[in-house]
């Protein structure tokens, strides 16, 4: 009789198998892909990235060389230029803070738009159409909406600002008008919106018009812009939130070139080529 191999469980044990798992063959997903289908990463993708790193690099040279870009003197601490701004990639918060209030505009804006782009993927958990641009039912249409309606209610939001925060006849903002009494100017304000509201409203310094009215703006323009998207295009989750993208990005370059070439100065507000040289 044939004694069998291996160890034996002792006297009172059993041997126990373990059962892991199973899985369906339907469930295994297997990629045909195919010779032709693929693209190597030398010569095809590096020459491609090359081709656009020199195409980027000779536009830089041409733009250095026919935009003349001059080096104002050495920083003096105890002297501030007239206007003072940030770096062209901060602008954008700069150019907030001269509607509303501090906090608002450095803070609360940029900390809720990183939260909102970041619960993007929960909001929408649609795996249909992922990467594709201008998704979404007729994202394209949206997405030119949305940029058109952000271009006109930002650009009259900063020039009514300019107007109701106005102070006399010349600051609110420089049209090259050839008798600078006609500008922009209320006479039922003559101090100002922000310094009447200061002393006839409740609520501290400038609460109401710095912090309360650029809420609601804010809000109230992005909510009737999703309403809409929605009613004249029946837009879906993803192209409503395709447009308050859209908005952001809008947003950013308008008010990045606003700061860079209409901030003169005071930072008031000018047509570009009327914009002063800054004052030493």
């Amino acid at each position: 009789m044939a004694t069998p191999r291996g160890p034996q469980p002792l006297a009172g044990q059993e041997r126990r198998l373990r059962l892991l798992a199973f899985v369906k063959q339907d469930s295994v997903v297997r990629v045909d892909k195919r010779i032709e289908d693929t693209a190597m990463v030398w010569p095809h993708l590096l020459v491609i990235e090359f081709i656009a790193s020199m195409l980027f690099l000779v536009g830089l040279f041409v733009i250095s060389a026919g935009v003349n870009a001059p080096l104002l003197d050495i920083s003096n601490p105890d002297h501030t230029p007239n206007p003072s701004k940030a770096p062209w990639y901060f602008l954008f918060l700069q150019e907030l803070l001269l509607h509303m209030n501090p906090a608002l505009a450095g803070v609360f804006i940029p900390g809720i738009g990183l939260v909102l782009l970041a619960a993007i993927p929960y909001i929408d958990r649609s795996r249909e159409g992922v990467g594709i641009y201008f998704g979404g039912r007729r994202g394209l249409v949206v997405v030119a909406f949305s940029a058109v309606y952000t271009f006109v209610v930002v650009s009259a939001l900063i020039l009514l600002d300019a107007i109701l925060k106005s102070t006399s006849k010349t600051s609110a903002f420089h049209l090259g008008l050839t008798d600078p009494a006609r500008g922009p100017y209320l006479p039922f304000l003559p101090q100002g919106y922000v310094r009447w509201a200061d002393e006839n409203l409740p609520g501290g310094k400038a609460f109401i018009p710095d912090l309360v009215i650029p809420t609601f703006v804010l809000i109230g323009f992005s909510v009737l812009l999703v309403l809409l998207v929605k009613r004249l295009f029946g837009a879906d989750r993803r192209a409503w939130i395709s447009a308050l993208c859209t908005g952001f990005v809008v947003s950013y370059y308008l008010m990045t070139f606003v700061g860079t070439a209409m901030r003169g100065h005071g930072m008031d507000l000018y047509l570009p080529w009327l914009l002063p040289t800054p004052i030493e």
